[in-house]
């Protein structure tokens, strides 16, 4: 049995992710000839890789013009569509699903053997006919295969070798994708898909079954879920990876990486999943780690200094603090607890991050970095500033070892932040509309770090990120941030404000990882807090908050604020007095 796979690929960054990897080696197996058509721009490197590991015989690269039917084309050109009719099958697909979840083998021996089919897939979308829109029954176009029967065809022959390359993907929908079916089925050949969704349309409210109703292919063991499945239905998302757990022997980390990759490294529900598990291995004690501490509250270092003693590796302890004064009371400190470390005068502006930024050349060689500071709120009575502190012991400096430990096994992982202190599930000040008012200067760092990722972050609701910016992260993951040259003026005095450049590089530490190719995991808080919380405290009605004046520019000005007067008349009015007497200058 003769075989070929054109197996078109895209990644708008540019690589490979290894559910694509994974998708070959359990397909090559089934081919004489696989021919991997990439849409994106690859390096000679990948090239070479694919061809090592014997997963393919082909490599085209092209520009993403007609998308994968284009692709298809050049690939059945690049055989021959003479040749195409020596093959016993020709399968197109392409790598915008996971999977498979099964075994192939059965699948191509259950339709190859039938004979009155022509040509197969995983599943068909229904004909639509509805006021304005009409969309042919076809077979879908991520998987399709046809058989020798077909191949030999002038139809197929003649349709295969006009593909254009159109720029408008709605237009190779309308000229392709939507309309081969229909064309083999006119000409006499026969289709059938794993899944024929026809049947079952009735019953369903949407009539696309690859996006919508991702258990119904699971229950009919469709051996491929479409990608765009986890982000347009999130809501199904954590049950569809529990489901794919329990059913297949798929490794779910392959959709994790993969949607933390070209997605947003933050929805919902991927939250649960970065969640810090043990290491499957110890830590080696082999790397470099260097370990700051800015020391702003002298009082509070012997605490850390006894919180160190987790540290079951080496490292070397850089300390930062304002004032001549304070240093020489730290090398006390130290010297009476028999401790080495460098000491750093570093000023009085920009908190514990600017400190730690102003350690760039001493801290380039290093490996791991884990970066603290003598945490208070001053503002708070003590007991918040202490639970806040002893909770970000607990997530990240106890359990050290096995931060380390994850950082070595793990080399996509560069940054580890901790969970969200129990004072921010009791208390409801982060929020949308105040974050928002953080987005703008994270857009102005994102362009000037020069970062090769697109993000706005004024569509992001809220930020995940580490609360009090205790973090352990990989030297290359933040690097950007180093290499950012802040001027003294961008830094602000004390007492700061409450939306500051440092509160803004606070929120964008785990995008900036995302960037740099860096996955990021939560170490866990141990205390539990019943969601009920979350859901009381979340869910306070305006009307019970004190009176604020509300910045209706971010939800549509004069229009916004006339439609929220009922909730709040105060602030509405006086906006909309404000922006008229603004316009009137």
């Amino acid at each position: 049995m003769r075989r070929l796979l054109l197996y078109v690929h895209f990644n708008k960054n540019n690589k490979i992710s290894d559910h694509v990897y994974y998708q070959l080696e359990k397909m090559r197996p089934l081919f004489s000839t696989v021919v991997f058509i990439s849409n994106s721009q690859l390096t000679h490197e990948i090239e070479e890789k694919l061809k090592e590991k014997q997963l393919i015989e082909f490599f085209i690269q092209r520009q993403n013009l007609g998308y994968d039917f284009a692709a298809w084309h050049d690939g059945m050109q690049l055989i021959g569509f003479d040749s195409l009719k020596n093959y016993d099958s020709i399968t197109c697909m392409n790598d915008t699903c996971f999977g498979p979840l099964w075994d192939m083998q059965s699948y191509y021996d259950s339709f190859e053997s039938t004979d009155d089919i022509d040509f197969w897939g995983m599943t068909n979308h229904a004909k639509v006919d509805v006021r304005h829109i009409f969309i042919n029954e076809h077979l879908q176009s991520y998987f399709m295969s046809f058989k020798k029967s077909i191949i030999q065809s002038d139809v197929f022959q003649n349709f295969w070798e006009h593909v254009e390359s159109y720029s408008d993907v709605q237009k190779v929908i309308d000229n392709y994708e939507t309309q081969y079916t229909k064309l083999f089925t006119d000409a006499g050949f026969k289709y059938k898909p794993v899944l024929d969704t026809v049947p079952l349309a009735d019953d369903f409210f949407h009539s696309n079954f690859t996006i919508h109703y991702p258990h119904v292919l699971l229950d009919h063991k469709v051996p491929f879920i479409k990608i765009k499945t986890f982000d347009l239905s999130q809501h199904l998302s954590p049950y569809l990876l529990q489901a794919i757990e329990e059913k297949t022997k798929y490794p779910i980390k392959h959709i994790l990486d993969h949607m933390s990759d070209v997605s947003l490294p933050t929805p919902p529900y991927l939250l649960d999943r970065k969640v810090l598990e043990k290491a499957p291995k110890v830590y080696s004690n082999t790397k470099k780690v260097a370990v700051h501490l800015h020391t702003f509250y002298v009082d509070l270092l012997e605490e850390f200094l006894t919180q160190f003693e987790h540290f079951h590796f080496d490292y070397d302890l850089f300390l930062t603090t304002d004032t001549e004064e304070k240093k020489e009371q730290i090398q006390v400190i130290l010297d009476k607890n028999g401790k080495r470390a460098q000491v750093f005068l570093t000023g009085n502006k920009g908190r514990d991050i600017i400190p730690m930024l102003k350690l760039k050349k001493e801290l380039e060689s290093y490996d791991y970095i884990g970066h603290f500071h003598t945490k208070k709120s001053p503002e708070y009575p003590y007991w918040v500033g202490d639970s806040w502190r002893r909770e970000l012991y607990q997530m990240l400096l106890e359990p050290a070892d096995n931060i380390l430990a994850n950082l070595e096994t793990n080399e996509n992982l560069g940054l580890v932040i901790a969970d969200i202190p129990s004072f921010f599930r009791y208390t409801k000040i982060v929020d949308p509309w105040n974050e928002n008012r953080f987005a703008d200067d994270m857009n102005v760092l994102w362009k000037r770090m020069n970062m090769p990722r697109q993000i706005d972050f004024s569509q992001l609701d809220t930020f995940i990120m580490s609360y009090g910016t205790f973090i352990w992260f990989k030297n290359k993951t933040l690097q950007p941030l180093f290499e950012l040259e802040l001027a003294d003026n961008e830094i602000p005095s004390e007492p700061i404000p409450q939306h500051t450049i440092l509160h803004s590089i606070e929120r964008i530490l785990v995008y900036l990882a995302w960037a740099n190719d860096y996955d990021y995991a939560i170490s866990k808080n141990n205390i539990y807090i019943t969601p009920f919380v979350d859901n009381k405290v979340l869910n306070i009605r305006p009307e019970s908050l004190p009176n604020t004046f509300i910045n209706f520019d971010n939800i549509g000005g004069i229009k916004g604020a006339l439609h929220y007067i009922y909730r709040g008349p105060g602030s509405a009015i006086k906006y909309i007095i404000k922006r008229l007497l603004r316009k009137g200058k």
